[in-house]
């Protein structure tokens, strides 16, 4: 991560400190942040605050305007930011409840209270990601100590359906290279980039595939690349995903 980016998540931090006091756990850097391939021209920073216990509607209101691109431009492509309770992270769950969602980014800013929704299966990989690679900014407990283990069963069950909906709607790079770093984590156990997944799954290819997966990663770096041609894109991900249920089963 870059320093202006790594400033402006020291500033998010402070603010929800002021909103939360004494009651915020800890505020956690987690995604390609940590795991690798942050890019500011196209990657978000994605930040998980973990409190003792739920906030209030006031609470709720503070956070967003401080946290608003008005109050506090994000360098990078945007924020994307969620307020859950340690009992929460303590006991992940498929669809684990959550306090406060934000994101900044341009094409998709919201705020969502999440005293009025069922909960965020996203949060799944990004508990899991906390635990093994998080990043604590500012005072706060030490992500191991906030953050169980997740179940193997709990991330398959979001990797599946998260490749199958990349297949239809995600650019072709980002269903690619979920693809493979679901292949990884199948395979190996391991939460890694997207980067990081395409090059192992490289060297695991047939004949034709490495070329779709190196143009992917090309795509993924902002580099000189050939278009993705949406039909293969589908077939890897759909061989990536018996790939996958071979090794769970």
């Amino acid at each position: 991560m870059d320093s202006l980016s790594g400033r402006y998540t020291g500033d998010v931090a402070s603010a929800m400190a002021a909103v939360l006091g004494s009651r915020l756990v800890g505020v956690y850097l987690h995604g390609s942040a940590v795991l690798g391939g942050f890019d500011a021209r196209r990657s978000d920073i994605d930040v998980l605050v973990v409190c003792e216990h739920p906030m209030t509607a006031d609470e709720q209101a503070a956070a967003a305007e401080l946290l608003s691109d008005d109050r506090l431009p994000c360098p990078a492509h945007g924020l994307e930011l969620s307020v859950v309770t340690l009992p929460v992270t303590r006991r992940p769950t498929a669809q684990p409840p959550f306090e406060l969602h934000v994101t900044t980014a341009p094409d998709g800013a919201k705020v969502v209270d999440g005293h009025e929704h069922g909960g965020d299966p996203d949060l799944v990989l990004h508990f899991a990601v906390c635990r093994q690679a998080g990043l604590l900014v500012g005072p706060g407990r030490a992500s191991a100590e906030v953050f169980a283990p997740v179940d193997r069963d709990l991330i398959m069950g979001q990797l599946v359906p998260e490749l199958r909906w990349a297949a239809e709607h995600a650019p072709g790079e980002y269903a690619v290279l979920n693809a493979c770093r679901a292949w990884r984590f199948a395979a190996e156990g391991t939460l890694v980039s997207k980067i990081d997944g395409g090059q192992w799954a490289l060297h695991r290819l047939s004949t034709m595939d490495p070329e779709l997966v190196q143009s992917a990663l090309d795509h993924q770096r902002g580099l000189p690349a050939a278009e993705l041609d949406p039909r293969e894109v589908t077939r890897f991900v759909h061989r990536i995903l018996s790939r996958i249920t071979d090794a769970s089963a």
